[in-house]
């Protein structure tokens, strides 16, 4: 387990998976992501575009950079992998607090010489009492104790099933190619 924190937040992030474990406002100590009956988490989906295959928690994810308020992890694929889903990759999560805020920053790079298919999503449990707000590009959730939005350029937000989720569906990104996206959490 990582731990990252500022004066107004700590983030506890699990290397299996790259998963948010805790989300911690140190004024009044209060975790997010703790309901009354388990210890909830931010979960990555990277799936192929044509496949259930999660490989956000089937390889393993290796810490590459770390600081007091940020971390990033890596997650590179295997032959195991590439039996199933023919493409080199690798993906870069940085998870980064800046104030009330942590941005969730990924950098997936083909390393295939071919196209690929891909689909990334990060999906975060509505527990307890949160009221939900959907507005485009924008989830808020509020409780009589905090407000989180969520926020995103890059990834389509919606509130379903008691959950957020952040996704970016069938995507393709080109043979020796990069891109960026990035998630924003703000705390009020």
């Amino acid at each position: 387990m990582q731990t990252i924190e500022n004066s107004l937040l700590r983030v506890v992030i699990a290397e299996d998976g790259a998963q948010m474990f805790s989300l911690v406002n140190h004024s009044n100590q209060s975790d997010y992501f703790k309901s009354d009956a388990a210890q909830e988490k931010l979960t990555v989906v990277f799936p192929s575009a044509d496949q259930g295959e999660n490989w956000a928690e089937l390889l393993p994810w290796t810490v590459v950079d770390k600081g007091d308020a940020r971390v990033s992890l890596a997650l590179i694929d295997d032959a195991v992998s590439y039996k199933k889903f023919p493409y080199h990759f690798e993906m870069i999560l940085t998870y980064a607090l800046e104030g009330n805020r942590i941005d969730l920053k990924c950098y997936l790079k083909n390393n295939s010489h071919k196209e690929m298919p891909f689909s990334l999503s990060f999906v975060l449990p509505v527990i307890n009492d949160w009221m939900v707000k959907e507005s485009v590009n924008e989830v808020e959730l509020t409780n009589q104790k905090a407000t989180i939005k969520l926020n995103s350029a890059n990834f389509a937000l919606a509130a379903k099933d008691e959950q957020v989720v952040a996704s970016i569906d069938n995507a393709l990104l080109a043979g020796d190619n990069d891109n960026e996206f990035q998630l924003t959490l703000a705390l009020s």
